[in-house]
């Protein structure tokens, strides 16, 4: 009987997708779990061959005792919220629920998503049992000087801190006028509480929060898996001694789910009219996109976007405008249900543009000629793969997608503008670039190859053995 690998990602799909990938490298020699927060994450890990369990979505360290209490049907205010904190409920709550999972499933390795890390806090004084791992989606998300953090937009003069130093507020002193006192004593007690579970985690000294972290707090000095290339950061002095770049992380057996159910018809549809309107035959369509004279635009802006949002309408009504005046060029585009349902209203739709609530993404960047993303990194290690030039919209400024863009500018593989305020002629001029100039496409592809040669499976499987399984290894335990 094999061993058990239990892995516990952050709630949201783009973080599960890409863990997938080092679940696959790991499935000769484990037997591999899930601990995810719904249905819906659970769903995909099962149609990609693992077992998932359900567990709930709140972690210690992260102020979720408000959410915690409404889940659990209590009342909240600040004197019930004031008591959570200072006995430390979610912590013991989170410990019962992962000494549960642990002694039902028995793992001998653990990987905890960085941007969930404070699960560490809990199993730490477990550590005999198995060894823990931690994995990141995103590119490193610490400070180095000189370079741009993570969720900057802009490059920096050499010299420069990444972000202004600024002073930290002092916590606010006791005034005695009701509203003070109660917010002085609520952040003390907030502060001791954090001092209590990291000294019950046994975390103290050698594992602290790290200083230097930017966009989500990050423990210090822990192995780090990071999935993506250190090709795609700013410099290699970025990597720090703890953290292992793992590649693309690429499954092109990927099973996706929540698919659009006429997706499958209208793309048949879309490939054959293609083919016909080149002339080239099914056989031969792989065969040098450059030749082609029918051109395949594909837009997709994650989930970041569920609703009837304003802004996303408009910049699909610019973008289907630019359509119409670039001949022999069709579009692919994923939004949600609300966006389609109003362009159809307005009967905006056209034979040459194709709206979808979700696609196989794999198999649309397969056939793309050009990818309009929200510089989400799972998008572009996708793209990278498949060399495809992209134009990216960052839409979340907290976490990595302005950094991402702006090394996709920075690095050659397309070219970055303002969502909320993208001109009409603009989006145009840069579609016709990427469309026309070579050099971008030439450039993803020399990119890729770099890429895969470096990371061959070979050795990256190397690199888990020696973290997961050798005698020797740095990893907790």
């Amino acid at each position: 009987m094999k061993p058990r690998l239990l892995i516990l990602p952050a709630a949201i799909r783009s973080h599960v997708l890409p863990s997938l990938y080092i679940a696959d490298l790991l499935a000769d020699a484990y037997e591999v779990y899930y601990a995810v927060t719904n249905q819906v994450l659970a769903e995909i890990v099962e149609k990609n061959g693992y077992q998932a369990l359900i567990n709930s979505g709140h972690r210690v360290g992260y102020n979720m005792e408000p959410s915690y209490l409404g889940a659990k049907k209590q009342k909240l205010s600040y004197w019930r919220l004031l008591k959570a904190y200072r006995n430390d409920e979610l912590y013991w709550e989170r410990k019962r629920e992962l000494d549960a999972l642990i002694d039902e499933i028995r793992p001998s390795a653990i990987l905890i998503d960085l941007f969930v890390c404070t699960d560490f806090w809990v199993l730490n004084p477990r550590r005999s049992e198995f060894k823990l791992l931690f994995f990141n989606p995103m590119p490193s998300t610490y400070r180095v000087q000189d370079w741009p953090s993570v969720s900057d937009s802009y490059l920096i003069p050499r010299g420069v801190p990444s972000r202004p130093e600024t002073r930290k507020k002092k916590s606010p002193s006791p005034t005695w006028r009701g509203v003070g006192v109660r917010s002085w004593f609520m952040q003390w007690a907030i502060t001791r509480h954090r001092q209590r579970i990291q000294q019950l985690a046994e975390a103290l000294p050698d594992y602290p929060l790290a200083p230097d972290a930017t966009v989500t707090q990050v423990i210090a000095n822990v192995p780090e898996l990071i999935l993506g290339p250190l090709e795609f950061e700013f410099a290699t002095e970025i990597r720090k001694p703890h953290q292992y770049y793992l590649g693309l992380c690429m499954r092109e057996h990927r099973q996706d789910t929540e698919l659009d159910p006429v997706f499958e018809q209208a793309w048949e549809h879309i490939v054959n009219l293609r083919l016909q309107q080149n002339k080239v035959p099914p056989l031969k369509r792989d065969l040098g996109r450059a030749a082609v004279a029918e051109r395949l635009i594909y837009c997709s802006f994650g989930t970041f976007h569920e609703g009837a949002d304003a802004t996303l309408l408009r910049f699909v009504t610019n973008l289907l405008e630019v359509i119409r005046e670039l001949p022999h060029v069709h579009l692919v585009c994923s939004v949600n249900k609300y966006v389609i349902e109003t362009l159809r209203a307005r009967k905006l739709l056209t034979d040459r543009t194709h709206f979808f609530s979700r696609v196989p993404q794999l198999r649309v960047l397969a056939a793309a000629d050009v990818f309009i993303t929200h510089a989400g990194f799972g998008s572009i290690k996708e793209s990278i793969y498949y060399g495809v030039p992209m134009l990216a919209y960052p839409l979340d400024p907290h976490y990595d997608q302005n950094g991402n863009a702006l090394k996709i500018e920075c690095h050659g593989l397309g070219l970055r503008g303002a969502f909320a305020h993208e001109r009409l002629g603009d989006l145009k001029k840069k579609l016709e670039r990427l469309l026309v100039e070579n050099s971008f496409r030439e450039k993803v592809k020399q990119f890729r190859e770099e890429i895969v040669d470096e990371y061959r499976e070979k050795k990256i499987k190397g690199t888990m053995q020696s973290l997961l399984l050798d005698k020797h290894s740095a990893v907790l335990a």
